[in-house]
């Protein structure tokens, strides 16, 4: 069992808030064997696979994973530019490609992966009118958030992250990458801790920041300051 009793039942609390139905799409190395079970080779992939198939359990039917191979149908893969698994990728009506988790999203970072599905699903907080206000303001954006799953101030940063890029319905697009099963991704963006956010491959942010901070940093200062709480 991946969590004890209690957190299942407070889990299946949360999935039972999800306002419209999730599809996520899920890609790992699992080869289809002759009983017709599905081996993974990949250890984080069996990992996110199960506890992916624990909200699915705990959702009353609403959220669900397609689960794709690299191996057995790489023709997604390039579709998706998938190059690295585990990859979890959240795909609007329209097939594009709005939030990837380059990650196994356990630890400290399962509350927020969750909370990214809510938003997902029609889930809003109160600031998402200010990000839908300001959005004539901000370029197409493409953002990297470098975490680990024992970090204690990537919880806070990333559904930041997540909600601009669901909100935006992909005018900003979010990547969070697990450097622990990334490091050669973070050996390239030079990393030395986390969270550490790369916007446009260019401005980096070290350290957390406000729903405030990134609508500062993506209007190039330019927000209206009547307030995200207005």
């Amino acid at each position: 069992m991946l969590f004890p009793q209690n957190e299942l039942d407070n889990i299946k609390r949360e999935m039972a808030k999800l306002k419209s139905e999730v599809v996520l799409k899920f890609f790992t190395d699992f080869k289809t064997q002759d009983d017709g079970s599905k081996k993974r080779v990949c250890m984080a992939c069996e990992g996110a696979y199960n506890l992916l198939k624990t909200l699915e359990e705990l959702s009353n039917g609403k959220f669900s994973v397609e689960e794709i191979s690299i191996e057995e149908t790489p023709e997604q893969a390039i579709e998706y530019k998938v190059s690295r698994i585990p990859a979890i990728l959240f795909v609007n009506d329209d097939g594009k490609e709005i939030v990837r988790y380059s990650a196994y999203p356990t630890g400290s970072e399962f509350v927020p992966f969750l909370n990214s599905i809510q938003y997902f699903s029609g889930v809003r907080p109160y600031y998402a009118d200010q990000i839908l206000t300001h959005l004539k303001k901000i370029d197409e954006s493409n953002m990297k958030i470098f975490i680990t799953p024992t970090c204690p101030y990537c919880p806070a940063t990333v559904p930041v992250l997540t909600l601009f890029a669901i909100v935006s319905k992909g005018k900003i697009t979010a990547e969070v990458i697990d450097v622990n099963l990334n490091p050669d991704v973070a050996i390239k963006y030079d990393v030395q801790g986390v969270p550490l956010t790369v916007v446009n491959e260019t401005e980096r942010i070290v350290g957390m920041f406000t729903p405030q901070d990134l609508l500062d940093k993506l209007t190039k200062g330019q927000r209206d300051f009547g307030g995200m709480y207005a």
